[in-house]
């Protein structure tokens, strides 16, 4: 068999190329150190990426006939290949471990050829600075790397010095459980942690678009915490706040626990500035053009703008991309949301809509287990399949595997409350409003149907304003009923009007549609309130 590291074929993924011929791989033009068995590893999984190779394949084709500690070497090897990549076992990017069964390369892949040397080839262009704008000839570059600075500290306090490296550290992990993002190890961005440091240039050096670093000073019982993200690409800062808190040194880890979270889910979770950062990058290409990874960045759009036109594309990319890559989980979980989608808002609706988001979801499930993208994609449909014990515990284990995600916690959060739970429901709902303060108005749903159910319209009433999605639909039936069970006829009936232009057949529908979302006593009282707006719906 022909030793994998000798086809003359060129692979790429990220920001990485891995020429097989040559036994070499390359980062942004430079070349990075992996060479003998530690490269024929990773030749191996660059061979079938998605699918697992076992521990027991890898021996025989590398270590075949021989007394060497193969489990010793095999494991040099993937850690190896993990420190050249800036990969992690813990939020695996690249090499994910299958406990005592083998490894699978989990990031999407493309093949291109190599780029012969002619006469018209500018020399700067094959020089190593310029080979990876050279080396392939298919795809763009997927230059959405985060680079997270370390934090620095005033004065000369190690406890402050202390948990600025803590802080830079949780952060780093904490965006490492978003799948999606594309994190350098804190290995990389260490030599930053001593000097003054310009954010375009720490990127460029660094192969990272976005630059995020941070401050931690003490004014007497004080602190604040400071931290900006840059687009390094552009020297553009997209975010930055600063929080200030009472210190203890007793109470270093809660305080970790308070910011950190906020910090990650408000620039990390589909609601986040990072998402919106990068489908806005990805939004206005053909989406049959799109790599794998960039369909899953460009199907953000539609969560953040909830519309027809951004679930017809952002389907289109995703349908492409799981046929490129039939093991990439992120893009089967996305694509099961979307089918979804079809289901709850008739959004180019094609048949057996939950059927093909329920075969999404388990295949996402299948490829990477521990993926909370996944399992929240599988609660939600299980939710509309009406498989409510199953529901729940997708929906519990979505947000036990990654508490940070803002937008996974608000969304299953309602639905739990809609499936009867409506205490723990807002609870959740609530902890995902705490984390990202810039979510949008579809976070308060929990609580103001929770208000509306008890006959609390007063309450119902405050909450409204905090809704603010004038151009949903669900926003209308909401304040239709409430104005109506109030006996505000006029503003109710220009919710109910609003709802008939965004819903036509609303009245026909409408029992139809709300039991798609909510309990039957709930139906009724939402009905209620709408014929009390003016709206005859037809029984």
């Amino acid at each position: 068999m022909e030793d994998p590291a000798h086809s003359a074929k060129l692979v790429r993924f990220g920001m990485f190329e891995v020429d097989l011929r040559a036994g070499e791989l390359w980062k942004s033009g430079r070349k990075r150190k992996l060479t003998g068995q530690p490269f024929l590893v990773l030749a191996m999984l660059l061979e079938r990426p998605g699918e697992m190779v076992t521990r027991e394949e890898l021996q025989q084709r590398l270590w075949p006939d021989t007394f060497v500690d193969v489990e010793h070497s095999l494991n040099t090897a993937i850690n190896k290949i993990r420190e050249a990549l800036n990969d992690s076992a813990e939020g695996p990017h690249f090499v994910e471990t299958l406990p005592r069964r083998g490894y699978r390369f989990i990031a999407p892949v493309e093949s291109g050829k190599l780029v012969e040397p002619t006469a018209k080839t500018p020399a700067s262009v094959l020089a190593p600075g310029g080979a990876a704008h050279a080396r392939l000839n298919a795809g763009s570059e997927e230059g959405f790397w985060i680079a997270v600075l370390p934090f620095k500290s005033s004065g000369a306090d190690p406890e402050l010095a202390a948990l600025a490296q803590g802080i830079t550290e949780d952060i780093v992990t904490g965006l490492s459980r978003f799948s999606y993002l594309r994190v350098l190890s804190l290995s990389s961005t260490s030599r930053y942690a001593q000097e003054e440091t310009n954010l375009r240039s720490a990127g460029k050096e660094l192969g990272a678009r976005y630059v995020m670093e941070g401050s931690v000073r003490q004014s007497g019982d004080t602190l604040r915490i400071a931290v900006q993200l840059n687009d390094a690409s552009f020297g553009v800062d997209l975010w930055a706040e600063h929080y200030d808190r009472a210190f203890r040194s007793a109470g270093v880890f809660d305080l970790l626990d308070e910011v950190v979270p906020r910090i990650v889910s408000t620039i990390a979770d589909t609601q986040g500035v990072l998402p919106h950062s990068m489908s806005e990058a990805t939004r206005n290409r053909n989406p049959g053009e799109l790599t794998p990874y960039e369909a899953v960045l460009r199907s953000f759009a539609h969560f953040q703008r909830v519309s027809a036109e951004e679930h017809a594309a952002s389907r289109t990319a995703l349908e492409r991309a799981v046929e490129q890559a039939p093991g990439y989980a992120d893009g089967w979980a996305m694509l099961s949301m979307l089918y979804k989608e079809e289901y709850t808002h008739e959004f180019n609706l094609r048949p057996d809509p939950l059927g093909r988001a329920f075969g999404a979801a388990q295949r996402a499930v299948e490829a990477a287990p521990s993926s909370h993208l996944a399992h929240h994609a599988l609660a939600a449909t299980l939710f509309f399949r009406r498989e409510m014990q199953a529901f729940r515990v997708a929906a519990e284990r979505a947000i036990a595997l990654n508490p940070m995600d803002g937008f996974t916690m608000a969304y299953l959060g309602f639905l739990i409350a809609y499936s009867g739970d409506w205490e723990r429901g807002c609870v959740v709902s609530e902890q995902a409003r705490s984390l990202n303060p810039h979510h949008p108005g579809w976070y308060w749903f929990a609580p103001f149907f929770d208000a509306y159910r008890k006959h609390e319209y007063g309450k119902a009433l405050a909450i409204a304003p905090r809704i603010h999605m004038p151009g949903f639909w669900r926003t209308k039936v909401a304040l239709g009923a409430l104005y109506g069970q109030l006996g505000e006829r006029e503003t109710a009936r220009r919710s109910v009007e609003e709802l008939l232009e965004l819903r036509p057949n609303f009245a026909v529908t409408a029992h139809e549609e709300l039991a798609k979302w909510w309990e039957p006593g709930l139906v009724e009282q939402l009905i209620d309130g709408l014929q009390k707006a003016g709206l005859e719906i037809v029984r």
